[in-house]
C-alpha cells in the first residue's frame, strides 16, 4: 500500500491521510506494508519486488470530468494509467501516471490498483477541502477491501 500526495498542499495530501488511516484495517491481513511516499516520484522505486500493491493519490479529471471528491479505481493497461486518471498533481512534472508507465515500460510493473480522489484545492498551507474531507471515509473502506481482495487473489 502506498499512498501518495504533499501533507501541506490541501487535497493533494489525500493519499497520505487515507493510507495512514487505512493502516490499522490492514494490520490483520499478513504480507500488508503501508508506505507513506510523499511524492510520487519514489513511486517507482517502492514497485521493485513487490507482487502486488494498491497506490493512493489525489488527482485532476482532464477538462474537469469529476467532482472533488470523486473516487476512481483504475488498474493499468500495457501503457500504464488511462488518460481519464488525469495529468499529475506533481509539481515537478514527473508524476504517478508517470512513474506507473516508466515501470510497465520497463517491464517492472506489479500487479497495481490506483485508487483517486479528485482534487478540489491543492493550495499550500491549506487542508484538504470539505469535499475531499468527506470523501475520505469511503476511500479508506475501499483501500481496506481492496487489500482483503487482492490477499485472496493468487498472482499470475
Amino acid at each position: 500500500m502506498i499512498g501518495c500526495g504533499n501533507p501541506d498542499a490541501g487535497d493533494d495530501a489525500a493519499g497520505l491521510l487515507a493510507v495512514r488511516e487505512a493502516a490499522s484495517g490492514l494490520r490483520a491481513i499478513d504480507g500488508v506494508e503501508v508506505v507513506e511516499a510523499g511524492p510520487a516520484t519514489k513511486v517507482l522505486d517502492l514497485l521493485d519486488g513487490v507482487d502486488a500493491v494498491i497506490v493512493v493519490d489525489a488527482v485532476r479529471a482532464p477538462r474537469g470530468g469529476r467532482a472533488a471528491g470523486d473516487l476512481i479505481r483504475v488498474e493499468p493497461g500495457p501503457s500504464g494509467l488511462p488518460a481519464s486518471v488525469g495529468p499529475s498533481l506533481s509539481s515537478h512534472g514527473f508524476g504517478l501516471a508517470e512513474a506507473i508507465g516508466l515501470a510497465v515500460a520497463l517491464g517492472g510493473s506489479p500487479r497495481l490498483v490506483f485508487l483517486g480522489v479528485e482534487a478540489g484545492d491543492v493550495t499550500a498551507g491549506h487542508g484538504p477541502s470539505p469535499a475531499v474531507e468527506a470523501a475520505l471515509p469511503s476511500l479508506v473502506t475501499r483501500i481496506v477491501e481492496e487489500a482483503k481482495a487482492m490477499a485472496r487473489e493468487p498472482f499470475p
